[in-house]
This record gives structure tokens, C-alpha cells and sequence, in this order.
């Protein structure tokens, strides 16, 4: 059989290539015998661009360095060397239609978002697929980010219902794509089933070498930062943390920083966070990746696009699924602010090891969890 994987991939986001490597080694395992490969097709063009913002002219040779990272990456690991980007999602459509899979597999990421669309549009996304494409198709871990069904137009409605119910199965990673979903197909046909990466398995070789090489220590008591370039508690936090004899981290350039890495190719960064006490992030993927590498994570939720109406957040939900709420979370707007984050930080550093123990059992089970979906679809 021939099998495509419908995914995002190719941007200079660590999560997002980490997780279509997690989902195609998934399904490599599932089908050992069948050609699987990742569907070559961006449906927009994928964002590679340098860090400006602080930049100097080390942090941009390194950005230089990972973005031929990457691209050895998708070469090497995801098997892409030709892709295309098609924005017309009929065209797009088309291209998937005459690579004749016998199986698609869309997941995972918010590949079933449609704030991508013009405003004006009346369609859906390509990554939607349709019914006349007669593949076999199977969402895992896809989500619609924030999309809700009563505020679609009823063109957007039809098409959603066709395209969704034409699916095989149904595996969604979060309750706002469940609840899309609900309007389309029967409710108990769907699956909420983790996050991919939660598979992973950590080979250090890589950030070791990387660090080896750049002569680079990472001292024990070391705080790693990801921050948006306008998050300007940054400078409070990280002065009283200096105070208290850390070393701060960035993965962005950051002139409050002591060490700066972003050159990191994807291997190296799921390694790197073994490195810290703590990292501060608004990362979903850095949230997993950390707690993979047994270190806590404080997670904010610094963009509101991908909060429900509930509001709740895909950040917040992993949190809780942890069973580290609200200890590891920030997620209001007006709690986003130095004290909260220094507050919020001493209770992690002081109480994390008690935690730990259940997180590195909960990751076990997620990723039981998911290669149990992946398993049912195969006999569909």
C-alpha cells in the first residue's frame, strides 16, 4: 500500500517538525512492509526567517546554521526534498488526489484550522482533504485551533460535514475539535488521543556534540527562557534569578541572557532542556519536551488565538492532563507579570521532585495511548 502523511512540517518550529517525525515513525511502525511518506504539499508558505529582534551578528550566523539544520532535517528525516506549495485549496486537492494513496493519515498539529483562509472565503482548507479523494483517511491528533462550528459560514458548514464524515477515524488532541467534530459525525466515534511527541525517544548524542563543539557549559543551576521579544517582565525575572546564582538561558536572542542558543538544529533542542532547572516558555512542544527531559516547565499563555471560549488553552489542557495544575500555568493576561512568575517559579523549584514521579508516568501512558489509536486504524 502506499500511504501519505497530511502534515505540517518545514517552518523553523521545533514542535512542528518533531511532530511529524513522531508521527511518521508512528506510522513506519504500523505499516514496516508499505510505502509511508509525508505528502509533499504546504498549503501556505512555511515561515523561515532569522530573529531580528536582539539579533547580533553571532545570534544571526546561528539562525543561519539552523535554518540549513532544518532543511537537512526535512531532507534526511522527514524524506522531503521536492515539495510544493499550492494555495488554491481545489489545486491542492487535486496534487493529493494524483499521488494515489491508498491511505492518508492528517494529523497532526492544527491542520484543520481555517484562520488561514481570507476572510472573505467561503471554502475550507485543503488539509481537510474530500470526499473524492478516495484514499482511506484518518485524522490523528489534529486540531481546528479555535474554530467553531456557530460562527462558520454555511458554506464552511457543508463542507466540513462532507469532508468529516467521509473520514475513517476520528483523533483529535483537543475538546475544541471534539466539539467541531460533534456537529459532523457521531460524538462517540471521537477520540481525544495525545500529542505524538509524546513517543519520542531522546538520543543526547546530539546536543552534547553540538555543545562539545562550541565549547559551551551549561552550569547545574540554569533557568532556560523562550520568550516573545515584547514579554518585558523578562528583564525583572531574570535579574532576580542572576541574583540568586542562576544562569539564564535563552532560545531566542535576549540581552539579558548569559547563554544564547538558537542554532539548534531539532534533535539538539529536544535534548537541550535536560540542561535546566527550569524553563519558562509559552511553548506547547517546549512544555512535553521539558517534561520528556524530566525538567518543569512554566508555561504561558501569551497568545489568546488559541484560547476557547471556555477559556481554555491547548497549554492549559496538557497542564492539566499532567496533573500539574495550576502550579505550572499562567493563563490570564493580567497574571502575566514578574511577581507571578518569580511566585510561581519557587514553587516549582521547591516542589517539582515531589511531582515528578507521576509525570514520568503519565508520559508513559499518553504514549501507550496513542500508539493504541494508531493501532485500531489499522484494522478499519
Amino acid at each position: 500500500m502506499k500511504i501519505g502523511l497530511l502534515t505540517y512540517y518545514g517552518d523553523l518550529n521545533c514542535g512542528t517538525n518533531l511532530q511529524a517525525y513522531a508521527t511518521l515513525l508512528a506510522i513506519r511502525d504500523l505499516y514496516p512492509h508499505d510505502e509511508v511518506e509525508i505528502i509533499p504539499f504546504h498549503g501556505f508558505r512555511p515561515r523561515i526567517l532569522p530573529y531580528i529582534s536582539q539579533a547580533t551578528f553571532t545570534s544571526l550566523i546561528n539562525d543561519v546554521d539552523r535554518i540549513l539544520k532544518y532543511r537537512t532535517f526535512c531532507k534526511e528525516f522527514l524524506g522531503i526534498r521536492h515539495d510544493k506549495i499550492i494555495t488554491d485549496t481545489h489545486k491542492a486537492l487535486s496534487y493529493i488526489s494524483n499521488r494515489k494513496y491508498d491511505v492518508i493519515y492528517i494529523g497532526a498539529d492544527t491542520l484543520l484550522e481555517l484562520d488561514r483562509l481570507p476572510k472573505e472565503s467561503n471554502d475550507i482548507t485543503a488539509y481537510w482533504l474530500s470526499p473524492h479523494i478516495s484514499a482511506k483517511k484518518i485524522l490523528v491528533a489534529a486540531s481546528c485551533k479555535n474554530a467553531q462550528y456557530d460562527k462558520l459560514k454555511a458554506s464552511q458548514q457543508s463542507l466540513i460535514k462532507t469532508s468529516a464524515s467521509s473520514f475513517a477515524a476520528w483523533g483529535v488532541r483537543d475538546i475544541t475539535t471534539a466539539q467541531l467534530l460533534a456537529h459532523c459525525v457521531n460524538p462517540d466515534k471521537i477520540e481525544i488521543i495525545p500529542d505524538p511527541t509524546f513517543t519520542l525517544s531522546i538520543d543526547y548524542s546530539h546536543i552534547e556534540r553540538y555543545l562539545k563543539n562550541r565549547n559551551i557549559t551549561i552550569p547545574s543551576r540554569s533557568i532556560c527562557f523562550h520568550t516573545y521579544r515584547t514579554d518585558s517582565w523578562a528583564n525583572e525575572v531574570t535579574a532576580r534569578f542572576k541574583q540568586q546564582g542562576y544562569t539564564i538561558v535563552s532560545l531566542r536572542p535576549a540581552k539579558w541572557a548569559d547563554i544564547i542558543l538558537n542554532g539548534l538544529s531539532p534533535f539538539e533542542q529536544l535534548g537541550v532542556y535536560r540542561y535546566f532547572s527550569l524553563i519558562i516558555t509559552h511553548r506547547f512542544h517546549d512544555t512535553i519536551f521539558a517534561l520528556k527531559n524530566g525538567t518543569p516547565p512554566l508555561t504561558y499563555v501569551a497568545d489568546t488565538s488559541y484560547t476557547t471560549e471556555l477559556g481554555e488553552s491547548k497549554c492549559s489542557a496538557l497542564i492539566k492532563q499532567m496533573g500539574l495544575y495550576p502550579h505550572h500555568i499562567i493563563e490570564q493576561q493580567d497574571s502575566l507579570n514578574a511577581a507571578t512568575i518569580l511566585n510561581k517559579s519557587e514553587d516549582i523549584l521547591n516542589h517539582y521532585m515531589e511531582r515528578q514521579e507521576s509525570v514520568a508516568s503519565h508520559i508513559k501512558e499518553l504514549a501507550q495511548e496513542y500508539r493504541l489509536f494508531l493501532n485500531k486504524t489499522k484494522v478499519l
